[in-house]
């Protein structure tokens, strides 16, 4: 493996405010740098839980946050393998995350599932029946997994990561006991 000179571009430092999806990413890379798959693959096995940026997404973004001076790249010459391009965060981009960090939270997430519930008189018979229980099903799927990530987690150490699984439990938890109550209200109708 080579290294090849960093890839030329006009970094353009902004006070433009980041959004959530860049925060994730710039997060990821201050543990380090990684190519778009690599940061793909980091993204699934940690904030991926919570916030995944489609993979088409991430690879727009990356070279869109080189360009605001954000992130560095180098490309990266490889043997029987395509060239691959790795990013790292700059002081910049680590300025750029606590303040992106640091704002406000929007008052109303986004949620599909509830619109398709606030609505679902207007869906087919059964259909609120079958959403609702598929919820219920891959939130208890999800809440496995997390109490599998759990047992390798040492709060002492990795305090933040713990405090989020925790977040994460307790909605998961919650989500499966709204899940129940709204089937049995289902039930009595």
């Amino acid at each position: 493996m080579r290294y090849d000179s960093p890839i030329r571009t006009k970094p353009a430092q902004t006070t433009e405010q980041i959004t959530l999806t860049e925060c994730a990413v710039l997060g990821v890379l201050t543990q380090g740098e990684h190519s778009g798959y690599d940061l793909l693959k980091r993204i699934e096995g940690g904030v991926g839980f919570f916030w995944t940026p489609a993979k088409s997404q991430l690879y727009a973004l990356l070279p869109k946050l080189v360009e605001r001076g954000l992130l560095k790249a180098r490309r990266v010459e490889q043997q029987k393998r395509p060239d691959k391009t790795l990013y790292r965060i700059t002081p910049a981009g680590r300025r750029a995350l606590r303040e992106g960090l640091e704002q406000p939270s929007p008052a109303v997430d986004r949620n599909a599932f509830e619109l398709r519930l606030f609505f679902g008189e207007h869906m087919r018979p059964g259909a609120v029946r079958k959403l609702i229980e598929a919820r219920r099903d891959s939130q208890a799927a999800h809440l496995a997994v997390l109490e599998e990530i759990e047992r390798d987690l040492d709060p002492t150490e990795q305090l933040y990561e713990y405090l989020t699984l925790l977040a994460g439990k307790e909605n998961t938890q919650a989500a499966i006991r709204w899940a129940e109550q709204a089937l049995e209200l289902l039930d009595r109708k």
